[in-house]
């Protein structure tokens, strides 16, 4: 857990090959949390290995090999969907612990093992 100015934001320690394709923009949720926003709704987002907050107050995320992605930037990767597990019962592998105030059990998790494209908002 990464947290920020009045924000907070997932990066999974490890990559695992994951196929989904994924988009949507980038916005707060519930808890103070990223999010991945497209036309199903919103899914907490888990960033890829090496992701930091940007400094100086600005919401978002610096992503290896990518750059600065702010709230409200389209996001196009590569991942996989999952349902955010009870954080008291440790998480899977794959997925850091999920903060309650964040998700609740079942809560869609959007875990981002590339970011291929953004675009400014």
């Amino acid at each position: 857990m990464l947290d920020g100015d009045g924000y907070r934001t997932l990066v999974a320690g490890a990559t695992y090959d994951f196929l989904a394709a994924m988009h949507g923009r980038v916005a707060v949720g519930d808890g103070g949390c990223l999010t991945l926003w497209d036309e199903a709704g919103a899914a907490v987002v888990v960033w890829p290995p090496g992701t930091t907050l940007l400094p100086n107050g600005r919401v978002g995320v610096r992503v290896p090999d990518v750059g600065e992605i702010v709230v409200g930037d389209r996001v196009d990767g590569g991942g996989g969907f999952f349902e955010a597990p009870l954080t008291e019962a440790g998480p899977p592998e794959h997925l850091p612990p999920i903060p309650a105030a964040c998700a609740s059990v079942g809560a869609a998790l959007a875990v981002l093992e590339r970011v291929s494209r953004y675009s400014d908002s």
